[in-house]
């Protein structure tokens, strides 16, 4: 009966930390609006040119 609770009460405790992170993910609007600098190399095909 103990285990039973213990499990129910771990399992109602990893919901709400992953209700709270996903709220705060959809909620946060800063983050998404950022724009990171990147740069992208070209890729190179090294056999692009040669057939056999």
């Amino acid at each position: 009966m103990i285990q039973i609770f213990l499990n129910s009460l771990v399992a109602v405790l990893i919901a709400s930390a992953f209700l709270t992170t996903a709220i705060s993910a959809l909620t946060t609007n800063e983050l998404s609006l950022r724009k990171v600098p990147a740069r992208v190399r070209p890729q190179r095909h090294p056999n692009t040119g040669r057939r056999s």
